[in-house]
């Protein structure tokens, strides 16, 4: 199993939330900012030999503060930086039967998302 981790080191912005209602050029300015925030991340980082065909994709974020959050909207709001993903070549297409997400949310001593991509996904059990 291989495996790509990035750490953004921040929260996605609040701008990227869909509760934000943001006039929509603003919007697309956010996501564009995060897609070239991925890039760039991807370029220091280095990109892997071969991008991810198939991928499994965990993203946890990490809040400093006690705020509750909705998973579903932190996940909405990852939109444009797993857009960067596929734009830096780590992944040939984020489609859906390309590549499955585990979501996790968690305290600590500072804000942070941090993307692992491997190429097996978890084992699920189905009934």
């Amino acid at each position: 199993m291989t495996t790509f981790t990035l750490n953004l080191g921040h929260l996605p912005s609040r701008e990227l939330n869909p509760n934000a209602r943001l006039h929509h050029m603003a919007l697309y300015q956010a996501k564009l900012a995060a897609k070239e925030e991925m890039y760039f991340l991807v370029l220091e980082k280095g990109r892997p030999h071969t991008p991810f065909n198939e991928a499994h994709i965990t993203i946890t974020w990490v809040a400093k503060d006690k705020r509750r959050r909705d998973i579903d909207n932190l996940f909405s709001s990852m939109k444009g930086y797993i857009d960067g993903l596929v734009f830096a070549g780590v992944l040939v297409d984020d489609s859906a039967d390309l590549v499955g997400y585990t979501l996790r949310y968690e305290r600590g001593d500072k804000n942070d998302t941090v993307i692992e991509i491997s190429t097996s996904a978890p084992s699920v059990s189905q009934a």
